[in-house]
């Protein structure tokens, strides 16, 4: 019983160490969460330029616009949805992780769009 009890324990801290061992801080976990933001944004970027690229200078223009007004919407959308943490240190991390998850969906918009295929009449050309 002793040793059950030893082994146990034993058990129990190696799981607890373990736990500590993947443990982040806030401050990493901010850092981790910024990075993943700009990596999401710089593929929209790179999308959005493939994108423009097959558009006439009319659709061009009313992508631009589109493109813009989207940012904001994005920006207000994420600001209100890390509100609930606002000032506290977890803020830059759901900030940031809303902004990503945004851009992501946003990327695969435009992606989609410049894939139409031909005929398709819903598609900017």
């Amino acid at each position: 019983m002793k040793t059950l009890l030893s082994l146990s324990l034993a058990l129990g801290l190696a799981v607890a160490a373990a736990s500590s061992a993947s443990a982040q801080s806030q401050a990493t976990m901010n850092a981790n969460a910024a990075q993943a933001l700009q990596r999401a944004d710089s593929a929209l970027n790179s999308q959005y330029t493939a994108t423009m690229a097959r558009l006439s200078p009319a659709s061009r223009t009313l992508l631009r616009t589109a493109q813009r007004t989207w940012i904001s919407f994005r920006d207000q959308q994420c600001r209100f949805e890390a509100s609930g943490v606002q000032g506290g240190s977890a803020y830059p991390m759901v900030h940031s992780t809303c902004l990503a998850q945004l851009t992501t969906e946003r990327t695969q918009q435009l992606r989609n769009l410049a894939q139409c295929k031909e005929g398709d009449l819903s598609c900017p050309r």
